[in-house]
């Protein structure tokens, strides 16, 4: 079997589920979610075709149409090389590099790093299935880039060992890498109209009960109602799960999906929430306070993380690595959250994940559990999901889209043995078979 084939298509497909009723995300009002999904084709010398997909919310973008005239022509009739997985980041790093500069005068970070992001995504399935294996084993092949914001941009080829970030435990005797679980975290609620803080709190208990140590609320825009949806969650997730609150690894996540203008707005309704200051018996502890602000307002960000003594995840949609890095600077980025396709694809992600675990940050998914569940080595993400249940869930529908993935279990996800990233689009949701 050839571990090398050149990208013959990109083809873009898009769907569109409704929601049973509307969410409020931050200053946002959700009505539908809106996929769209990524198949590239490539042909190797004897000729076979291979294929890999991927799969993200568009936010109402026009992502099909980005990634048919941004990214599309500067990846077909690339060479995809699956040896090993160092040849396949080099040549998937190739691809993305391509398409990073040639859409630089209008991309870089945004909707177009997101539509390069998409298509990378798909390659490194297409090298996994060219190479017969999963993803996550071929980017445990060391050794790993140090984190840089563009991989394999301006020839910049540092490495660090690999000895210094988690990898996948491997057996012993035959030296097969095996597939390690790593901590999941289940987005468990939603404070939707005319639901009381009790018909909350009884969702989160439900999942935990189930198994799940960290669960994510969003923040809903009563005051009363978060302040007395704290306090229940306070008195009794400890003797449902058992444990206490571990910063990133167990408890109550709070989602502000950017909601508060400000610093001030955030500490007031903080305030009024009886959630400032150190957590203890008079103040309900929390995992994380996510995205409370603008990513970019790293200043406001530090001066919550101060004023209230809670820990901060920011990252979802970030597109600019240096936002990280201001964040970061400031002391205002406890838990890093890397969106996949936001970011740039596997190829930008897996180096950030594997630095940030190098220096000991709990460091957490944002969607897209199929993709994420790859990163980082063992343990080195925790994966984010919705309830997967085959009836699905009122708040994302991305678990019916999907076929296989990674499986879940005690507050786990482990990732599939099969090659590449392990699962498929439902063929009934997204026609990829024809070239746009």
């Amino acid at each position: 079997m050839g571990s090398a084939a050149r990208v013959v298509a990109v083809r873009t497909a898009t769907t569109v589920v409704p929601l049973p009723q509307p969410l409020r995300l931050g200053a946002m009002t959700v009505e539908r979610r809106e996929y769209v999904g990524v198949r590239v084709v490539a042909e190797t010398d004897d000729g076979r075709t291979v294929a890999g997909e991927s799969y993200a919310l568009t936010r109402e973008a026009p992502m099909a149409e980005l990634v048919d005239r941004l990214v599309a022509p500067h990846v077909v009739g690339r060479e995809v090389v699956a040896s090993d997985g160092v040849a396949a980041r080099q040549s998937v790093g190739a691809a993305w590099d391509a398409a990073l500069r040639g859409s630089a005068i209008v991309g870089r970070v945004g909707l177009v790093r997101r539509a390069i992001g998409l298509v990378d995504v798909a390659l490194w399935d297409l090298a996994g299935r060219l190479a017969g294996r999963p993803v996550w084993s071929l980017l445990d092949d060391g050794p790993h880039l140090a984190g840089s914001a563009e991989p394999g941009v301006g020839g910049d080829d540092r490495d660090v060992p690999a000895r210094a970030v988690a990898g996948s435990p491997r057996d012993v005797s035959s030296g097969a890498a095996v597939a390690a679980p790593r901590p999941a975290i289940l987005v468990a609620a939603y404070p939707t109209p005319g639901r009381t803080a009790r018909d909350v709190a009884d969702e989160v208990l439900a999942h935990a009960r189930a198994g799940w140590p960290l669960l994510k609320i969003s923040r809903s825009p009563d005051r009363l109602l978060m302040r007395d949806l704290l306090a229940i969650l306070r008195a009794e997730l400890p003797h449902v799960t058992g444990r206490p609150t571990v910063a990133g690894r167990s408890g109550v996540v709070v989602d502000v999906g950017f909601g508060w203008r400000d610093a001030d707005e955030a500490l007031a309704d903080l305030d009024a929430w009886g959630a400032t200051g150190a957590a203890g018996e008079s103040a309900p502890a929390l995992a994380w306070l996510e995205d409370p602000l603008l990513p970019e307002d790293a200043a406001g960000a530090a001066r919550v993380r101060d004023a209230s003594g809670l820990p901060l995840s920011v990252g979802d949609e970030v597109t600019d690595p240096e936002v990280f890095a201001r964040l970061d600077a400031l002391g205002a980025l406890d838990v890093p959250r890397v969106d996949v396709v936001a970011i740039g694809g596997i190829t930008a992600a897996d180096p950030l994940v594997r630095a940030w675990a190098a220096r000991g940050k709990v460091v957490s998914s944002h969607v897209y559990p199929e993709v994420s569940v790859h990163l980082g080595g063992a343990a080195g993400i925790g994966v984010e999901t919705f309830d997967r249940s085959p009836a699905g869930n009122p708040y994302d529908p991305a678990p019916l889209l999907v076929r296989s993935g990674p499986v879940f279990d005690g507050g786990h996800a482990t990732p599939p043995d099969a090659p590449g990233l392990g699962f498929t689009l439902d063929p009934d949701r997204f026609d990829l078979e024809a070239t746009p």
